[in-house]
């Protein structure tokens, strides 16, 4: 209900904006009411000269249409619609020629304001030697703000972003493709930055090679010995490749390498002399 009452009032700031900020605003409910029933309501000046629809759901489309009919709407706005126009195999805007006649009367309304999200490939794929998620694909938002394009931004799981190129139409998941390939061809900061977020040893709280590089004490230097016991083959295997020893071997094998260099550099050794020694176990 909160995110409803939202909606409306940022269509009533809208109109105002479109129509003046003296303009007299009616909204109407046009849902059945009740707990469990649709949320939907109609925001319109006195005069009808210009008609908002909030949040309608497929079956409010006929009510839509008589308002697009009416001689004396002016302007008619469609905000935040539940009906998808893609992807369903049963489509909720019926089928058959009735379907298509509601494709058709949608397709009629311009694209002011569009936002939406895509997965495009296997971004949380796991890439065993590097232990992170974004090495091939990605998670893209795509802005339209009327009459400017539709604009790609590719997300990284924290949030950042960055946006990678526009099209005049909404694109398609091929276009998506073909737009992602080419900006990692051309090494755009983001993905390295979403690979970095992505990182399973992030999640799991532990520390990067550049974070054990860039510790000063001794003792913080490296991994303590009941870190890297505490730790699974997988997060093991990537500690030591990120230190140039091999990963490859048993579990057993693997930890005994690690505990190696834990446990030279909590006698006092560096990092350095203690991957060293690490490097000439058999």
């Amino acid at each position: 209900m909160k995110e409803f009452e939202t909606i409306v009032g940022v269509t009533k700031s809208l109109l105002k904006k479109l129509l003046g900020p003296d303009v007299s605003l009616k909204t109407t409910r046009i849902d059945e009411g009740g707990i469990d029933g649709d949320l939907c309501a109609t925001v319109g000046a006195g005069d009808k000269q210009a008609l908002a629809v909030v949040w309608p759901t497929a079956e409010k489309l006929k009510q839509i249409k008589q308002y697009a009919e009416d001689s004396s709407t002016k302007l008619l706005l469609v905000v935040n619609p539940l009906w998808k126009t893609e992807g369903n195999l049963v489509s909720e805007l019926g089928f058959g020629p009735w379907r298509k006649a509601n494709e058709d009367f949608i397709a009629t309304f311009e694209r002011s304001y569009q936002l939406y999200e895509q997965r495009v490939g296997a971004p949380s794929s796991v890439d065993l030697a590097t232990g992170t998620r974004y090495v091939s694909g990605a998670v893209v938002r795509v802005l339209r703000v009327y009459p400017e394009q539709y604009v790609v931004h590719v997300v990284a799981g924290d949030g950042t972003s960055q946006a990678i190129g526009g099209f005049s139409e909404r694109p398609s998941y091929k276009q998506l493709e073909q737009l992602i390939e080419s900006a990692r061809q051309a090494k755009l900061e983001i993905f390295a930055l979403a690979r970095k977020a992505s990182s399973l040893d992030r999640e799991a709280g532990i520390k990067s090679p550049e974070e054990v590089a860039a510790s000063s004490s001794s003792d913080a230097a490296f991994y303590s010995p009941a870190e890297i016991q505490a730790m699974d083959s997988k997060s093991i295997r990537r500690v030591l490749v990120s230190l140039g020893l091999p990963g490859a071997g048993t579990p057993v094998k693997l930890q005994q390498r690690a505990l190696a260099v834990a446990e030279a550099v909590a006698a006092g050794e560096s990092l350095e002399a203690a991957v060293e020694k690490a490097r000439r176990l058999r």
